[in-house]
């Protein structure tokens, strides 16, 4: 669905590149969490999948869509949906509904459609109950998801999510990434989550580890958190099981470091 090639990019006023050299490719249909501390280059990533920016050298692919076709812009921001860390800064509108409506209105939908593509969204993240509500009398998880309704409602095969829990509380954060988890798993949509919290990344099908403008790791999520080494470098904690485990093998023990969930590190430890 979405293709890196040789992505470079630097800043119109930076010195140093902060994407150098990104290959990759997103799955269709899969949950990919995107992980890396302040300044790694995984935001600059995210803006270059619907051409919020694009490669000073390189290509990216939307669907085989050049990003740098300008005019096939439109084409590409359809695709790829995006969500940005501050809600307040995407809600538009007075009224709930009203503010889902407002990106297929200007897309040209018609209203007898935009009507039941509102419904649905909401239904999706579950607010249709708060349909008449005013955005602003909302919690902070309330309007993140009020703001990821109105991308689902330009009906986007790609919804990339770029650090949509920063400014939330943590039941705020499990609203949020409870929704996208859904979003994937029921409704088949191709799903980019950027983070800086780790536990947000265990549910996903696919960790990938930026630093310094390059992927440092790439591989499930059990696969990139049992290398603490690397996450140890690069600033980032991993599960408390997986620490578990670490720290046990250190004193002699032989224990799988891929144990994300309780459960399976008890059973590893007895076992």
């Amino acid at each position: 669905m979405i293709e890196f090639q040789n992505v470079h990019f630097t800043y119109p006023d930076g010195k140093h590149e902060t994407l150098c050299g990104v290959d990759l490719k997103i799955e269709e249909g899969s949950f990919v969490a995107v992980l890396g501390h302040n300044g790694s280059g995984k935001s600059t990533l995210a803006k270059h999948m619907n051409a919020i920016l694009l490669p000073t050298e390189g290509r990216v692919l939307v669907d085989g869509i050049d990003t740098s076709d300008e005019s096939r812009i439109l084409e590409v921001r359809r695709r790829v949906g995006m969500v940005f860390q501050n809600p307040d800064n995407q809600i538009v509108a007075n009224v709930v509904e009203e503010d889902v409506a407002f990106a297929p209105e200007n897309l040209g939908v018609p209203s007898d459609e935009i009507r039941a593509r509102v419904d649905a969204a909401l239904k999706t993240v579950g607010m249709y109950e708060h349909r008449q509500h005013a955005p602003h009398l909302l919690s902070g998880g309330q309007k993140q998801r009020v703001a990821i309704a109105g991308v689902i409602a330009m009906q986007p095969e790609i919804i990339v999510l770029d650090e949509p829990t920063a400014m939330l509380d943590p039941q705020g954060r499990r609203e949020v990434i409870s929704t996208v988890t859904r979003l994937c798993r029921e409704k088949g949509m191709t799903v980019v989550l950027i983070t800086h919290h780790m536990e947000e990344c265990v549910g996903a099908d696919r960790l990938i580890i930026m630093s310094h403008g390059k992927i440092a790791a790439d591989g499930t999520p059990g696969e990139v958190f049992s290398q603490v080494e690397l996450m140890q470098r690069e600033g980032l904690d991993v599960p408390e099981t997986v620490r578990l485990c670490w720290d046990l093998n250190k004193e002699g023990f032989s224990l799988p470091l891929d144990t994300l969930d309780t459960q399976r590190c008890a059973e590893a430890i007895i076992g």
